[in-house]
């Protein structure tokens, strides 16, 4: 659920971004159906996904949402921490992610082609309602959480969900703080790793 996360850590590549975008739709040898980069671009989220699964601090950190949703807390706990990422002044200006936004939306349309699962059904609202500006105001990501929960068969614990979002709002922050630039730091040894040894 962490798109904009997928989308930053795109390495400023179209097929890249593609690929990261369709990371969840994408299963095991489908991979070998896509393009050079989009590979790339696809086997980079399953890292990303894995590494923030399996991180100790956002392992730790989902236990504030996991008493009132369950296995659901990862879920929720991606969307907070896009909510950091989008208000880090120390990695874009909201002017910057405006331009970052543009650039991601016309880089997708231009591939729509492409587009398959879950990410081709999302995409119009994605671009429409300007989701990678959005997710720094606090009331979008709310709104995301609650829409989450209520797909997925959850809404009764969205009040304590967004309770807890806001009470321990500076521990994310921290978490975040602490989490992010070793995700960055690992993803760009990830995709050296696959630009020179391509799968």
């Amino acid at each position: 659920m962490n798109l904009l996360a997928h989308a930053y850590l795109s390495l400023q590549d179209p097929e890249i971004l593609l690929g990261n975008m369709l990371g969840d739709d994408v299963k095991g040898k489908q991979i070998h159906l896509y393009p050079p980069k989009v590979r790339i671009g696809i086997q980079l989220h399953r890292y990303i996904d894995s590494f923030t699964d399996q991180h100790r601090l956002t392992t730790e950190a989902r236990d504030i949402y996991r008493p009132y949703i369950g296995l659901y807390s990862g879920a929720i706990m991606d969307i907070s921490l896009d909510y950091f990422l989008a208000t880090d002044p120390a990695v874009n200006s909201q002017a910057m992610w405006q331009h970052f936004a543009q650039w991601a939306y016309q880089s997708l349309e231009a591939q729509i082609s492409w587009h398959t699962g879950g990410f081709k059904r999302y995409f119009p609202y994605l671009r429409k309602e300007n989701w990678f500006v959005h997710y720094a105001q606090k009331p979008f990501i709310e709104n995301a959480m609650a829409n989450l929960l209520k797909r997925v068969g959850r809404p009764d614990g969205t009040a304590m969900v967004l309770k807890s979002f806001e009470q321990h709002h500076d521990y994310l922050k921290e978490v975040y703080g602490q989490f992010f630039p070793q995700l960055a730091d690992y993803v760009q040894l990830k995709a050296a790793a696959l630009i020179t040894n391509p799968i």
